[in-house]
């Protein structure tokens, strides 16, 4: 049962967002064709209105994958969607469970469009070498490969991406057990929830400062960090997003298992 809700979910993301994936990859296209003529004024001004719009459809990527997620827990869950929902021979947890894997699956998705339109719009040799200098030379004073740094980044950014989404799924469950203005709850609810979870991080971190001078100077001094602690901070914080997204899972199944409130 869990690949037929699944399957459904998906669709119900992919209907808009594959318009998207199509339109930036169309516009890389442009971009890279219209900057290939080097002689001509007009083009090379076109090229630079496709390029924008590239990097505006690949923003629009990210928000629309996140809207439509939130925007099919709603449906499927509290909305007329949901009579129908609640009465499949499947447990609370297996609906939440395809919630989650679909947003693994999207937001996974769309990091590799987004990669592969970047690389059409803007591969070159020179822009390739250019990068390879850059991150080379940041990998080389944080001891480091340029492989690496781009795999460390590459992973905190998709772990805030569905961390996000999970605030948001927590706040759509807390907010819809409110008796009105449902919406506006979970939107309030997920910024609190959020802004708290950001808070706590800082202050995990300022914990460690006490022990760890380094870390302190982070809080205390414009000094940039050291080899050692930069991996640490970078890998720490790939812990810490692994761990609150965890615990929001737990979490939000545990709320959804005693009911919800269908609109």
């Amino acid at each position: 049962m869990l690949n037929k809700v699944l399957k459904y979910d998906l669709k119900y993301v992919y209907k808009v967002l594959i318009v998207f994936y199509i339109l930036t990859l169309v516009f890389a296209l442009f971009t890279r064709i219209f900057w290939s003529f080097d002689n001509s004024a007009v083009l090379n001004v076109l090229g630079y209105i496709a390029s924008g719009t590239t990097i505006a459809f690949i923003f629009n990527i990210l928000i629309n994958n996140i809207m439509r997620l939130w925007s099919r827990f709603i449906t499927n869950v509290y909305k007329d969607e949901s009579y129908l929902t609640h009465t499949l021979p499947v447990s609370k947890k297996t609906i939440y469970l395809s919630k989650f894997l679909s947003s693994i699956i999207t937001l996974f998705t769309s990091s590799i469009v987004i990669i592969v339109s970047l690389f059409i719009a803007y591969y070159s040799k020179e822009n390739l070498q250019f990068l390879k200098d850059s991150l080379t030379f940041i990998a080389t004073i944080y001891d480091s490969t340029m492989i690496k740094m781009l795999l460390v980044v590459g992973i905190i950014f998709f772990l805030e991406m569905l961390y996000l989404v999970q605030v948001g799924y927590l706040g759509i469950i807390v907010g819809y057990k409110s008796n009105n203005n449902k919406l506006i709850s979970s939107i309030i609810y997920g910024f609190v929830f959020y802004t708290v979870s950001q808070i706590i991080l800082v202050l995990i971190m300022l914990v460690f400062g006490i022990f760890n001078s380094d870390i302190m100077n982070l809080f205390i001094t414009n000094e940039a960090p050291s080899i050692d602690v930069f991996k640490g901070i970078m890998y720490f914080g790939i812990f810490l997003y692994i761990l609150l997204i965890i615990s929001y899972y737990i979490i939000c199944v545990k709320l959804f298992k005693k009911g919800v409130n269908v609109e």
